[in-house]
């Protein structure tokens, strides 16, 4: 069928699928936020095109899409997502130089679509400013969009060095950054107060510290589908590639981060933990990610791809390389810094590749899946690699003091 004539169709409702029930734990998504990720926007638009036109996509939340309620996905659910999102559409917002970010970041408006031109953003090229920032707020309705205007060729948001700064720094809610480059300054990208704000498709990277910080009160954030590499050039013990919440021991911030999500990303040459999720955080989920651990230092007891201090964090589908490297002395640890916290993990089908049985630096450690001995986990479907091959992980690839295996099928 034409392209055309499948449109045609599409539109005018002879193309539709009915829903079938799911099993996905985002079925209580907004409207129209069919690929889960907080918000419906155009991404959503298209995806509902695409699948309506029997192109290979997935829909991670099909029931979301269903905007009249009749069980049926089909061209009519389509157009009520286009005149949803005309009536929530604010300005466009073009910009090509560094001057016309900082003024389009800080008159902001619930809806706007900043869209930035190919080419290099250096903030210190604007006299006094210190970082692109902004307080401003958008809505769950009318997020503000900071996005690449072609994809192909994504600005390039910079510094002058890596010894201090940040490159992003935004403090007010629903914001979206959409294929960005993110370079050289010691933090990349920095959400305080920030909530529901989504950091989708970027580079992240040649950072003297951590390349994405949630911290402040900031929950509900998502960080999908990046790049994070080349963190910690100059502090390596805290050159995380992502980092939630605050440690006890500082000051002037509110501890309480939830609900974060780290999803799909693939870190690189990392010196730190890869995520790190901080004590009084609760319900982070790290999935589908990879780690590759060449970069790691072990500084600052940095030895592991994720150290988790929060509690009831959700770790699964995601794929760890170790591919080596010495100061990498387990795949997931987790450390109770304050007491109640660290605890009720679930780790569920993680794939990890730790090249030998036992540590090199305490050659008597047990190269452990997960180390977290004073703790409770729950554990389904992890295969590990010791260098004969993937196995499931069993009882004493864990430490900890109570692991409960579920089934898997």
């Amino acid at each position: 069928m034409k392209a055309s004539k499948a449109m045609a169709l599409l539109m005018t409702g002879i193309l539709a699928a009915p829903l079938a029930p799911t099993a996905s734990a985002l079925t209580t998504a907004s409207p129209g936020d069919l690929n889960g990720d907080g918000v419906c926007s155009t991404a959503d638009l298209l995806l509902l095109q695409k699948w309506l036109l029997g192109e290979s996509v997935t829909l991670e939340v099909p029931e979301a899409g269903d905007l009249n309620g009749d069980g049926v996905l089909n061209g009519t659910d389509l157009c009520l997502m286009k005149r949803s999102l005309h009536a929530a559409a604010g300005r466009l917002v073009p910009v090509s130089d560094p001057a016309g970010l900082l003024t389009a970041m800080g008159n902001a408006l619930p809806g706007d679509v900043i869209e930035l031109a190919p080419g290099v953003y250096d903030y210190t090229a604007c006299e006094g400013a210190k970082r692109f920032e902004t307080a401003a707020e958008g809505t769950q309705q009318q997020p503000i969009t900071l996005m690449a205007a072609d994809p192909a060729d994504p600005p390039v948001l910079t510094g002058t060095g890596t010894q201090t700064g940040y490159v992003v720094h935004i403090t007010g809610d629903y914001w979206i950054l959409d294929n960005l480059k993110i370079t050289t300054s010691q933090k990349g990208i920095v959400l305080d107060n920030a909530n529901h704000t989504i950091i989708r498709s970027c580079d992240i990277g040649n950072t003297g510290a951590e390349a994405v910080a949630i911290r402040d009160g900031s929950s509900y954030c998502l960080v999908q589908q990046c790049s994070i590499h080349d963190t910690g050039l100059v502090s390596p013990g805290y050159g995380e590639g992502v980092y939630i919440g605050s440690a006890y021991s500082t000051t002037g911030f509110d501890y309480k981060c939830d609900f974060n999500r780290v999803e799909g990303c693939i870190f690189r040459n990392v010196a730190a933990e890869h995520v790190d999720v901080k004590e009084y955080t609760t319900g982070t989920e790290i999935s589908g990610c990879t780690f590759y651990g060449d970069g790691m230092t072990g500084e600052n007891y940095a030895g592991s791809f994720l150290d988790i201090k929060g509690n009831d964090c959700y770790v699964h589908d995601n794929t760890g390389y170790r591919n080596g490297n010495s100061k990498i002395v387990a795949a997931f640890e987790l450390h109770e810094q304050v007491s109640g916290w660290g605890y009720h993990a679930i780790f569920s089908d993680n794939t990890l590749y730790m090249d030998r049985p036992y540590g090199e630096m305490d050659t008597t450690r047990p190269m452990y899946v997960v180390d977290g001995w004073y703790s409770d986990l729950t554990v389904k479907h992890n295969l590990v690699d010791y260098g004969d091959g993937l196995s499931e992980a069993t009882e004493d690839c864990y430490n900890a003091k109570q692991v409960t295996f579920l089934d898997g099928e």
